[in-house]
């Protein structure tokens, strides 16, 4: 107990100086802790101050990694570089990007634009943008951009903006990987093709594909037309030899040929012969235009094919089929035409039957060309009458004063020959008789005998003329009437088909 009292007495003594060493050491740790925190600091600061010195030494940083192979090299496997996100409001205003070190913004800045706004051609559409130097330009196909967009472009140019090359390469366009059409670099055209440097365009059908299949719904529109500016030029040329064709050296507007087929053929629907609604159509017109103005009807000649109309002079109208009309003015009233291949007056049903079928029928004269002595072209006409008649001639004698005659087997078939149509018959003697006369005349002949019960032998010259039967199917039915016709009413000319030339504009016009 004695020793303890000293030794707790010895400690206490010892307490204050205890007290100090573990203050001492408190302090001591806490200094030396915010030297390391100071350390720390600094050395960042060496590093960044290092890296800044070689920047500026070499031009280089490096952003995940020590060698940067640019200016500016940004390394990452899962990260991108996300520049800056601004909201622009026109592609011709820099604001409110600005300048930090004050002044124009400077061109090259890039951006994230991420407002919709402006108004076309400037308007604004979310991407990516740079700043050219007095707009801003979109990297891809928004608004503004150097490149097309799949949903539509704006703020193009005429003559600036454009889709294609600026080398001579061919523009080609392709679709499900197979090329499908194809602008050359001499400014040719080829739609399933490879273009052709002898045409401006040209198309190849597949299969059974139309090359060129063109529609229009309009009374001025067309669906094709065709203009050759060059007097001596053609508009259309149409052939079935290949991209050969025959056309006039004088111009034409359209020009045909074919090989073993037709060179030109025009068809027209609704010609039913017991239709008046049909009246008018036909399948070809042509006409020669004395003043080049399609709103005069003043044609000094006209054509038309495979037509159909209602006819007849004031009075009575008459129903026509025919294959060609022809006309020509004489005067300035008059007008020279003449029907081919005519079936007139026919029935209103749909064989066109009860008419009668012309070969030729006008108002000129029937004619034939012959040479003469100087190996000129002379003129004859044939002679013409009031009735459908046939002839023929022969020679016959008599033997005894008498002699039969024998109308031929074809000729007696076409003809008539009763009471009211009797046979013309013509005798002209050839030697000295008493005379003859004509009895027992009918379709399949004739007798001459010599007047007084002469007995002579002489021969003789005959002419009959014969009024010719109607035409008739195989079931009777009068497919042309011929037997009762005299002096029938005939039909006129056919009035000009109106026409009207479709205007050229100024801006269809190609220099």
């Amino acid at each position: 107990m004695y020793y303890y009292s000293y030794f707790y007495a010895f400690c206490r003594c010892f307490l204050p100086l205890i007290d100090k060493i573990i203050f001492l050491g408190l302090a001591y740790y806490t200094f030396a802790h915010k030297i390391s925190q100071f350390m720390k600091v600094i050395l960042n600061k060496i590093a960044l101050l290092a890296l800044l010195i070689s920047a500026t030494t070499n031009a280089q940083v490096g952003v995940g990694t020590t060698t940067p192979a640019g200016a500016l090299d940004i390394n990452s496997t899962t990260q991108g570089f996300i520049p800056p996100r601004v909201s622009l409001s026109a592609t011709n205003q820099a604001l409110p990007v600005v300048n930090p070190q004050g002044g124009a913004l400077v061109a090259g800045t890039v951006v994230w634009n991420t407002a919709t706004a402006g108004t076309s051609p400037n308007n604004v559409a979310p991407g990516l943008y740079y700043w050219n130097g007095t707009r801003w330009i979109a990297f891809a196909g928004a608004p503004g951009g150097l490149d097309w967009s799949l949903t539509g472009n704006s703020g193009t140019t005429a003559g600036t903006n454009f889709l294609g090359t600026t080398d001579a390469q061919d523009l080609r366009f392709h679709t499900n990987g197979v090329e499908r059409a194809r602008i050359l670099s001499t400014g040719t055209m080829g739609i399933n093709s490879v273009g052709a440097a002898g045409s401006q365009l040209t198309v190849a059908a597949a299969g059974t594909n139309d090359a060129v299949a063109s529609t229009a719904n309009h009374n001025v529109a067309n669906a094709v037309w065709g203009r050759n500016a060059h007097t001596t030029g053609t508009a259309i040329i149409g052939a079935t030899n290949g991209l050969g064709g025959i056309y006039p050296t004088n111009g034409a507007g359209v020009a045909g040929s074919g090989v073993n087929g037709i060179g030109i053929y025009g068809s027209t629907g609704n010609g039913a012969p017991d239709n008046d609604a049909h009246n008018g159509n036909h399948a070809g017109g042509f006409t020669l235009d004395s003043d080049n103005d399609a709103a005069t009807a003043n044609s000094s000649a006209t054509a038309r094919l495979a037509g159909k109309e209602v006819l007849g002079p004031p009075g009575p109208t008459t129903r026509t089929l025919y294959g060609g009309y022809f006309s020509s003015k004489s005067g300035a009233s008059s007008t020279n035409y003449a029907y081919v291949g005519v079936n007139y007056n026919h029935t209103n049903n749909a064989n066109a039957t009860g008419g009668t079928n012309y070969k030729i029928l006008g108002n000129g004269v029937v004619s034939t060309i012959v040479p003469d002595a100087e190996n000129k072209p002379r003129i004859m006409f044939a002679p013409e009458a009031p009735e459908v008649l046939f002839q023929d001639y022969g020679i016959g004698k008599l033997q005894n004063g008498t002699a039969t005659i024998k109308i031929d087997k074809t000729l007696a078939k076409n003809i008539l020959v009763d009471a009211e149509h009797p046979l013309k018959v013509f005798i002209q003697l050839e030697g000295d008789c008493n005379g003859v006369y004509v009895t027992n005349k009918s379709a399949e002949g004739f007798t001459v005998k010599e007047l007084q019960n002469g007995n002579s032998n002489v021969s003789f010259s005959w002419q009959i003329v014969a009024t010719r039967a109607d035409s008739k199917d195989a079931n009777g039915n009068i497919t042309s009437h011929f037997e009762n016709l005299r002096f029938p009413v005939g039909p006129n000319a056919i009035k000009e088909t109106n026409v009207k030339a479709k205007e050229i504009k100024k801006e269809d016009v190609q220099n």
